[in-house]
């Protein structure tokens, strides 16, 4: 690759590098310095004629530019900085009255979660301010003729709080993931809001299209699972989707076609560019009018999934692809593809963070260099065998671009996922086909029925061959753990090979394998380190208690009966497997039992080094002199005060886990301060580690 024929590559890694800067350096005037010093500079050395050993000095004045440019944009797109931001109206301890406009709304359990775009903020007393910012707002699921759509006007009232960090550690990290969406805060409104005007605009009339598309599509696939499917195939919507279903789309490698993104544009565009090559016009100005009509048909079909973040890349990406096959120029597709992300950094920064502009990006990428090297190493003469191999080498190539990022956001890797791209591949071009044929002729009485049951066939077949590749023995390599380092490694791995291989200079191989050796030794020590691990966790899950019991690579969970496995992997499955280790032992807090790792009797435990008592009960407590613990866990809301257990037990610190009410916990806590006795809750200070006599918090000490 030619950096003279990829100017908007340099451009688009600068841009990157002040984004980069901004979470180091949050001043936006920084920024802004640096972007004009840059351009002022750039403008002066363009009048000049620099010696050869100086001809960098341009590029370094532009990327001085760039860079300050991203610095900026980051920082002034969130909202937080503007002074009328909702946050700098709000009262501690006083609910707030929030009105604004409906950006999205979908299902969440038992309530409805909808984005809220805020236009003013009221207070008791009836004085309104305007507001800006976004709001996730927790609503009653109401009646279907009276929920929520994009454009309308809604008032909420309710305790607007920051959302919060995750209460155990390696826990999926909901704030940074709404952070990157410029949304800070959240209010549980549940039936405290009220509905005020409709304010039609282009989203909104795009989400009452989608409505309809999935109504037709609901009568015409009438089983659960096929209707499930293709919502979520052709209209993006994954509300009707079960947990059956995403398991196995997702254990096989072929969640991505559930997720309408760059291959559903793809395919829409191949299929507009297909029929529009139907028609016999070669004049210039039809060239013109085709690529309007492409692009209006890509960004017509991005509305009518529901404008998500994944499909606008993908339009702006085939946007740019669309204009350079017009264009009929050798264009290079890395310079195409960098002016499509630059373009949606510059509209929107934080996408940078978003994990799916990063797999978007990767697997393109990964597609357009590998894809024909991968193919080219095996020819088929038969036709099919050539088009399933055609098919295996862009899942190959794919699955090279984005390895190592997937393994670090989902810890798992689906060997199979080539046989399930060779099903859900092409069956999604023929299912997104059928899907717009019967949305355009569902009401022709026959014709309508017949599209309507080659649709509903073609889903059936596609949902019973990933459940039978789902039940191929050894199909999911869970629990694989890589850290950012990781990352970075196994990027500069094959970085160095494909470096090698194009300029033939055994430096790259070699740095790619020093490269490898690192990774090799690194884990290595972590196993090792890992192995030798003794400690105790007590999270946080709702209404429950969870304890878990390393010793080296085994666990022995101590856990409420009742707790689902569900919640419980939720709550500390990452943590377990950054540990590398997994459960060999389950107990309940009063069982009796000894094993390797504990030994304990009516809630009293014995945990490697460390001394434990769960109390649940006030009968736990010894009847004569005072026993010794490391530290003591207040689980099920015993009825006891600090006072009468720290007479019987001696222990330096209180845990009160997350199957306490919180009106009992306040007690507590405030005996604890009189008392002058440590006092942890895990609601509020997040899981408590306990290792080598130490006793720390997750919330106060996040980089564990």
């Amino acid at each position: 690759m030619n950096w003279r024929e990829t100017p908007m590559l340099r451009l688009l890694l600068s841009t990157i590098l002040g984004i980069g800067i901004a979470r180091v350096l949050p001043y936006w005037e920084l920024g802004l310095g640096l972007a004009l010093a840059g351009i002022i500079a750039l403008g002066v050395s363009l009048y000049r004629k620099w010696a050869f050993r100086l001809r960098w000095v341009p590029g370094a004045m532009l990327t001085v530019a760039f860079a300050g440019l991203g610095l900026a944009l980051t920082l002034l797109h969130d909202t937080r900085s503007y002074a009328h931001h909702f946050q700098n109206q709000l009262r501690e301890g006083t609910p707030a009255l929030l009105t604004g406009t409906v950006m999205d709304a979908v299902p969440a359990g038992q309530r409805l979660k909808v984005t809220l775009r805020a236009t003013a903020i009221s207070d008791t007393t009836g004085h309104t301010w305007p507001a800006t910012g976004k709001v996730l707002a927790y609503l009653d699921r109401p009646l279907p003729e009276i929920s929520p759509i994009p454009g309308d006007q809604i008032m909420v009232h309710g305790d607007v709080r920051q959302v919060g960090p995750p209460l155990n550690p390696d826990q999926f990290d909901y704030r940074k993931y709404l952070a990157a969406r410029d949304i800070h805060h959240q209010v549980f409104a549940d039936s405290n809001w009220m509905h005020l005007e409709h304010r039609p605009g282009l989203l909104s009339y795009a989400a009452q299209l989608r409505t309809r598309a999935l109504e037709i599509l609901k009568k015409h696939l009438p089983t659960p699972n096929e209707y499930a499917v293709g919502a979520a195939l052709t209209m993006g919507y994954k509300s009707a989707l079960t947990e059956e279903v995403e398991n196995a789309y997702a254990n096989t490698g072929a969640m991505h076609v559930l997720a309408v993104s760059g291959l559903h544009v793809g395919l829409v565009q191949l299929i507009l560019m297909w029929l529009l090559g139907r028609i016999p016009l070669r004049q210039p100005w039809w060239k013109i009018i085709k690529t309007g009509l492409i692009i209006a048909g890509i960004w017509a079909f991005a509305l009518l999934t529901g404008a998500a973040p994944s499909v606008l890349r993908a339009s702006t990406m085939f946007s740019f692809l669309a204009v350079g096959l017009a264009l009929q120029r050798t264009t290079n597709v890395y310079n195409t593809l960098s002016a499509s992300a630059l373009v949606l950094l510059a509209s929107n920064p934080n996408l940078l963070l978003h994990v799916g502009f990063q797999l978007s990006y990767l697997a393109v990428l990964g597609i357009v260099y590998f894809q024909p090297r991968i193919y080219s190493l095996w020819h088929i003469e038969n036709r099919i065998g050539d088009y399933l191999w055609q098919l295996s080498a862009v899942s190959l190539a794919a699955q090279l671009g984005t390895l190592p990022i997937s393994l670090y956001y989902f810890h798992q890797f689906p060997l199979y996922f080539v046989l399930s791209g060779l099903i859900v591949v092409p069956a999604a071009g023929l299912i997104l086909s059928l899907t717009l044929l019967l949305l355009a002729f569902h009401g022709v009485p026959v014709l309508g029925v017949l599209i309507a049951k080659a649709l509903y066939g073609l889903i059936y077949l596609v949902n019973a061959g990933i459940f039978i590749i789902q039940q191929l023995p050894g199909g999911l390599l869970e629990g694989i753990w890589i850290g950012l380092p990781g990352v970075l490694g196994l990027y500069a791995l094959l970085v160095g090979l494909v470096l090698g291989h194009r300029t033939r200079q055994f430096r790259w191989v070699l740095g790619s394998l020093l490269t490898g050796v690192l990774l090799s030794g690194s884990y290595a020590w972590q196993k090792w380190t890992s192995g030798q691990q003794q400690s105790v966790v007590v999270y946080q899950v709702y209404k429950h208690t969870a304890i878990d019991v390393f010793h080296g690579h085994t666990i022995t969970q101590i856990s409420s009966p009742a707790l689902e496995q569900e919640r419980l992997a939720f709550a500390c499955e990452a943590h377990r497997w950054r540990r590398r280790a997994w459960v060999d032992t389950l107990l309940h807090p009063r069982q009796s039992a000894k094993v390797e790792a504990a030994a304990g009797q009516k809630g009293y435990w014995q945990l490697g080094n460390a001394r434990l008592l769960v109390l649940q009960d006030a009968e736990q407590l010894p009847g004569q002199g005072r026993l010794r613990v490391d530290a003591l866990v207040l689980s099920q809301s015993p009825r006891v005060t600090l006072a009468e257990v720290l007479e019987r037990v001696n222990t330096p610190c209180f845990i009160a886990d997350g199957s306490n009410p919180r009106w009992r916990v306040n007690g507590w806590s405030e005996e604890a301060k009189a008392l002058g006795m440590p006092f942890y809750h895990t609601a509020q200070s997040g899981a408590v580690t306990l290792e080598d006599g130490n006793i720390e918090s997750w919330i106060k000490n996040p980089a564990e």
